[in-house]
């Protein structure tokens, strides 16, 4: 059996695909939030037998979805943090897809298997809260328009672009844990 391999991007994905301009901060923090919130609701509905367990072949299970979504929103943290601090912008290069179009996760947002739910359900209000408290910071600031977080496979992002970027995370991940 051959092991599909993923395809380096040579071009950003267009933001359309998840940014719309005229959606203001508060929409798009309270996006993030209720987001988040449902996210955890469905997390919580899983039954223990079925948390580490993959949701499909080739996928991750419920907790590394959660574990996931808890790094991606340290490392817009971590980004946002950095460049207001007056750090370049890293170069994180390219993305690469799979044939059947999954992505493959930024490094540093790959999954631990087998972390509990309690820790997990933790870490994700926790890595929220200081995504949160890092566009405040940057809202305060009037810096909202400002280019500092690079993205695989968006490009240079901006910190409002950021913030419904984190918004559009948790439910497109939602989105592929709940039956249609």
């Amino acid at each position: 059996m051959t092991q599909e391999q993923p395809t380096r991007l040579t071009s950003y994905l267009p933001k359309e695909i998840f940014y719309t301009s005229t959606r203001t901060f508060e929409e798009d923090l309270n996006g993030a939030r209720e987001g988040m919130t449902a996210f955890l609701a469905w997390l919580e509905r899983v039954p223990a037998e079925d948390f580490h367990v993959p949701v499909a072949p080739g996928k991750w299970s419920p907790a590394e979805f959660a574990d996931h979504l808890a790094k991606g929103n340290r490392l817009f943290t971590r980004r946002l943090l950095e460049h207001q601090d007056g750090q370049r912008l890293e170069d994180v290069g390219y993305g690469a897809v799979f044939p059947d179009g999954r992505v493959v996760a930024h490094a540093g947002m790959e999954p631990t298997p087998g972390r509990n739910r309690e820790d997990l359900v933790a870490e994700l209000r926790a890595s929220a809260a200081a995504l949160e408290e890092a566009m405040q910071e940057y809202r305060q600031a009037g810096r909202l328009d400002e280019v500092c977080v690079p993205h695989q496979y968006f490009g240079p992002l901006t910190a409002r672009e950021t913030m419904q970027l984190a918004m559009v995370h948790y439910l497109r991940h939602l989105g592929q844990l709940q039956p249609s």
